[in-house]
């Protein structure tokens, strides 16, 4: 009996032992499960109060988003139901930015990346707990709509106006537009995200699930080209003025450059539009007139090949002398709302004599025969820009601005067609505008930070 005993307290220790050993794995395993979590929130917690060395480029993102003038912003969206605390829709609108900026095709990507990066939310004023669903994004589009997203638009423009950006200094323009706003117009195609399976009605309409689009024209980049039409006014430095049109892509261009024309007009009073610039597609009588007459501005439009000068004008459209001569202009007297030509005695160096004498061939003055053509008997081909005149060879090179425009928001820079995501006629419209948007932030900073005046123009 003493014997066990004796074995019984010599084993004491060892059962001791036993029992540290398996607390202590028993800890250590608590501390594995544990640690991930543990590390992951002591790592959020040092990102945010650790002031690390940022580099080149995440500077620079950060300062673009700082330069961006919030309290405009903040006043157009007070006129709109809040989406939030004080302060949250402007940062709801400045990450609607940010998804341009970085080419994020979705909402909900949109919302999944501000989880993962801070920067992004640096960069937009939130923190790691108020970052939006991505269905708050489609609540700030219903209730802002088109025209809030217009508003916001609008003051960059004028703030691009105050430093001249939409009069850039461009020598080789008429005296008559220096210093004024020259506007060019034109559209381009968005390709439809919705089924292009579409079915036909009774009536032999096609109609899909998004009843904004429609069949356009054959491109020889989409085969069967559904979906809308984005029509845009750009100043020639590449800033687009709102606000922008989007129909279905079987509608005309012709049928949206005057109400485009009309609305900037009125929303921009005090700007001095002076000129439009428009391609072949808009060449009709009724454009040439109605742009010169109702919004007094001068419309350069690119003439279609076919076009036919008509009986009394010769090849380059100007008048013929009784010999038969062509004349040349002499100028332009858009107060009288003529054009005068003169013969120049052209006829004196011809080997060819008359027949019958001419009486300004022995005259002093050495313009000879003059003669007047009269826009209102015919601005297309009589107007205050025709073919071969001063104003028309001079302004019409610059009309491939906002085809170097459509390149930069569609293509190049941001995707504007590829990161479409949205259907409804609202919805694309405000995807359009958020892509204008940028490209006036887009100059405005690189005009701030080197003085460059354009992205389409090398000035």
């Amino acid at each position: 009996m003493v014997e066990v005993t004796q074995d019984f307290n010599a084993c004491r220790p060892t059962i001791k032992a036993c029992k540290f050993r398996y607390y202590l794995s028993l800890w250590v395993l608590l501390l594995v499960l544990y640690t991930p979590e543990i590390l992951n929130a002591n790592i959020e917690q040092e990102a945010q109060n650790m002031s690390r060395v940022r580099t080149l480029q995440e500077s620079e993102f950060l300062k673009y988003f700082r330069d961006i003038n919030k309290r405009s912003i903040n006043n157009i969206l007070s006129r709109y139901r809040s989406t939030g605390p004080v302060g949250y829709a402007r940062s709801l609108v400045l990450a609607r930015i940010l998804k341009v900026k970085e080419r994020i095709s979705s909402d909900r990507e949109l919302s999944e990346k501000l989880a993962k990066i801070k920067i992004y939310r640096d960069a937009i004023g939130i923190n790691h707990d108020e970052i939006p669903a991505h269905n708050t994004f489609n609540t700030l589009r219903q209730r802002l709509g088109p025209e809030g997203f217009v508003e916001i638009h609008r003051h960059f423009v004028l703030q691009a106006y105050k430093l001249g950006l939409l009069t850039p200094p461009i020598s080789d323009v008429p005296k008559m537009v220096r210093n004024k706003i020259i506007l060019i117009g034109d559209s381009t195609f968005l390709k439809a995200v919705a089924s292009t399976k579409g079915e036909k009605d009774d009536d032999g309409n096609w109609i899909f699930t998004d009843d904004s689009i429609a069949f356009g024209k054959p491109h020889h980049k989409h085969k069967y080209p559904v979906g809308h039409r984005a029509h845009t006014l750009t100043s020639v430095s590449g800033i687009p003025i709102p606000q922008a049109g989007l129909a279905p892509a079987n509608e005309s261009d012709e049928a949206h450059i005057m109400p485009l024309l009309l609305t900037a007009l009125q929303r921009y009073r005090k700007l001095p539009f002076a000129c439009v610039i428009l391609d072949a597609g808009y060449d009709a009588e009724e454009f040439h007139r109605d742009i010169y007459t109702e919004f007094n501005m001068l419309p350069i439009i690119i003439r279609k090949p076919s076009m036919k000068w008509g009986p009394n004008l010769g090849k380059t459209g100007t008048p013929l002398c009784p010999f038969g001569y062509p004349t040349r202009r002499k100028g332009i007297e858009y107060n009288r709302g003529r054009t005068k030509f003169a013969c120049y005695r052209v006829c004196i160096k011809d080997p060819q004599r008359l027949l019958f004498s001419c009486e300004y061939q022995t005259s002093e003055n050495r313009f000879g025969w003059i003669t007047h053509t009269h826009f209102k008997d015919d601005y297309r081909r009589q107007g205050p820009a025709v073919t071969g005149s001063r104003p028309y060879e001079q302004l019409k090179k610059l009309r491939t601005g906002i085809e170097r425009y459509y390149g930069l928001t569609k293509e190049n820079r941001y995707h504007m067609e590829t990161n479409n995501t949205y259907m409804g006629h609202d919805n694309v419209l405000i995807h359009v505008i958020e892509h204008d948007i940028v490209a006036t932030l887009d100059i405005l900073y690189e005009h701030k930070k080197t003085g460059k005046w354009s992205d389409v123009l090398n000035i």
